[in-house]
């Protein structure tokens, strides 16, 4: 477990959503901030949907698919390096995806993992959190230097998108 070849190189493709959303009645995300082709990483997914999406994939193909660890993903960089695990989403070149993040421009995204967290609260439900894994560029010459973080699992973001992985 943890070998970058049980990753898929490429992030889920809008195209790719969109067929799972057709097939299960979900409803489809907003297309990316300038970018509106079946080619563009699919972003404005939940944690939720991502999950959803590799359940069906996993009916549809017969195999076992997961969203991938946090390690798995750091295990993807290091092997193939950021511009080669997907240039959609993690290569410095990709000016096609920007999204504001709190007054950042960014012009990468990140990603959902497996990982998930529950906050305790006093006035209401637990919360739970998703883990995300940030691209190489938001930690190198910047602070943050963290490849994890944590949001809203039911909320989707303009800035983070998935890919999936097989388990054996």
């Amino acid at each position: 477990d943890g070998r970058p070849g049980e990753v898929a190189r490429y992030a889920v493709r809008t195209g790719e959503y969109e067929a799972f959303a057709r097939a299960t009645g979900t409803a489809l995300p907003r297309p990316p901030a300038g970018r509106h082709d079946d080619s563009a990483p699919v972003v404005n997914v939940t944690q939720e949907e991502a999950r959803a999406f590799c359940d069906w994939l996993s009916r549809r193909d017969g195999v076992q698919y997961r969203l991938p660890t946090m390690s798995e993903l750091q295990a993807l960089v290091e092997t193939l390096g950021a511009a080669e695990a997907d240039p959609e989403v993690w290569a410095e070149e990709n000016w096609h995806t920007a999204a504001l993040i709190g007054g950042l421009k960014a012009h990468y995204l990140c990603e959902w993992t497996g990982e998930t967290e529950e906050i305790e609260r006093h006035d209401g439900p637990p919360r739970i959190l998703g883990s995300i894994f940030y691209p190489p560029w938001m930690r190198h010459g910047s602070n943050h230097t963290n490849a994890q973080a944590h949001l809203l699992s039911t909320e989707g973001y303009s800035f983070v998108t998935f890919r999936v992985a097989r388990s054996l």
